[in-house]
């Protein structure tokens, strides 16, 4: 009896995992929506699967490998995270508030502020993985499952929107547990990637500590806003809280390599096939 039930738990938790994928991403893999969103704790490792998925073009270590990257990081989603934070980007610049905020971010139509927007992310993230060059390989999976995990912590902390599939999704992240499982999932992946490419100690260090900082910001300002704003988060706020901890995250990385005199976290990039 006991088997039986521990092997439907699986069958669940795996088309869950699929579910998940599958509404996150272009990939058909299949699952059940009905289950994704009760295991979108596991959103850090969608992040991590995009951006594995988006580094191949890095290895060009030219200006038409970071380009192809970052089309990548948006093909890959769908674009569903750049409709997001275009909405609730657009909304923000408006300065409305209350029902008159909530009607400019169900407005299909586009404005001048929320093509600027767009425009300003894709130059951002762009110019952040140019200067980078390979350790970008490194840095852009990390960055996408903080985004990611942002997502998760946005609508842990947020209060649900009448409708929408947003809605469900914040409701089911405030379920037992699911902080502590994304948190250790998110944790896990933070130190992995590096490890795989022989990065130090060190290195390691400041980009957890990065990351971590970065990430609670960014889901504290994103809930902040929504709520002074609109009163709840949404999908859409979700989305904006993925674009805006990613791009704060890859100019951060950019910038520090700069100020350091050297690219970012770095020491000699060791690929995980080489020893």
């Amino acid at each position: 009896m006991m088997r039986r039930g521990l092997l439907r738990r699986l069958r669940e938790s795996l088309m869950g995992l699929r579910g998940l994928v599958s509404f996150l991403t272009i990939i058909p893999a299949g699952g059940s929506f009905e289950y994704a969103p009760r295991y979108f704790y596991l959103a850090p490792l969608i992040g991590l699967i995009e951006g594995l998925l988006s580094t191949p073009p890095l290895l060009v270590n030219k200006p038409i490998g970071a380009a192809l990257a970052t089309a990548l990081t948006y093909l890959i989603n769908g674009f569903q995270h750049m409709d997001g934070f275009l909405d609730f980007g657009e909304t923000l610049l408006t300065g409305r508030r209350g029902e008159e905020a909530v009607r400019i971010l169900k407005d299909p139509h586009r404005g001048s502020f929320a093509l600027t927007l767009g425009l300003i992310n894709v130059i951002l993230v762009y110019s952040s993985l140019l200067s980078m060059g390979k350790n970008a390989l490194v840095t852009l999976p990390i960055t996408e499952a903080s985004a990611a995990y942002v997502m998760f912590i946005t609508a842990y902390l947020g209060k649900p929107s009448e409708g929408g599939l947003g809605r469900v999704f914040v409701i089911e992240a405030k379920g037992r547990g699911g902080l502590a499982l994304s948190t250790l999932v998110y944790a896990v992946i933070a130190v992995t990637v590096p490890l795989l490419y022989h990065w130090g100690i060190w290195t390691i260090s400041i980009t957890i500590t990065v990351s971590a900082l970065v990430s609670v910001l960014m889901a504290l300002l994103t809930v902040r806003l929504s709520h002074s704003r609109l009163g709840f988060v949404n999908g859409d706020v979700l989305g904006f809280s993925f674009e805006l901890s990613k791009v704060t995250l890859l100019v951060t990385y950019s910038t520090l390599g700069y100020l350091l005199g050297v690219n970012p976290l770095n020491k000699l990039l060791k690929p995980p096939w080489c020893h």
